[in-house]
């Protein structure tokens, strides 16, 4: 039974490393307008619209049009959640882990999966704080639909910040935002990570490649 969890765990994790890269793919080419009859466009909006439109819906309205993005952050969190538990369940029946560990590993593993979707919004975050500093310093149109939507996410942001700061040529308020998520990232998301590492007796890449 443990050898069947274990193969099942490694399918779950390339399977879900597979749908990953159409995501990708399939957001990289929505940027060029695809003809929507190509056989192979047919086929990445087949596997992947339905997640995005069900994120869609289940979003706040100013994130819907991430959904892609999020669908991504929810894959990367079951590739580590899905075959870390199958992994620790296979272990646990193989008697090579004990009861009182099966608990441990699995939360593990689920803040694993959490701590790698954290870390990657806050990186989003970033980038999306930096982007706008620099269009504020040519004052971009809010008529523009992308500018729109750009305050939409910063604002609740960088607005209290700018309540305290002094006022300035130069808002600052993003670049001191991205610095306290880029510190917020590397202190306490990067320990939670280190934390659930230990929990899961190595991450999965070693559950799946390594010793455990």
């Amino acid at each position: 039974m443990e050898s069947i969890l274990f193969f099942l765990a490694r399918i779950t994790y390339y399977a879900l490393t597979i749908y990953e890269w159409v995501i990708i793919i399939a957001i990289v080419v929505s940027w060029v307008n695809p003809d929507p009859n190509n056989q192979i466009v047919s086929f990445m909006n087949r596997v992947t619209l339905p997640l995005w439109n069900w994120l869609a819906r289940r979003l706040p309205r100013s994130l819907s049009m991430f959904s892609a993005y999020f669908s991504l952050l929810l894959v990367w969190f079951l590739k580590i959640f899905a075959p870390g538990t199958l992994i620790t369940l296979g272990k646990f029946l193989g008697s090579t882990v004990s009861i009182s560990d099966v608990p441990s590993r699995i939360f593990g593993f689920f803040l694993l999966g959490v701590g790698v979707v954290l870390q990657n919004f806050i990186f989003f975050l970033m980038l999306l704080l930096l982007i706008w500093f620099f269009l504020t310093l040519v004052n971009p149109s809010v008529n523009n639909p992308i500018v729109r939507t750009l305050v939409i996410l910063v604002d609740p942001f960088i607005t209290p910040l700018q309540k305290r700061l002094p006022r300035m040529k130069v808002d600052l308020s993003p670049l001191i935002m991205a610095g306290v998520l880029f510190i917020l990232n590397t202190w306490v998301v990067a320990e939670l990570i280190m934390f659930a590492v230990g929990l899961t007796n190595g991450g999965i890449e070693r559950m799946l490649h390594g010793p455990a």
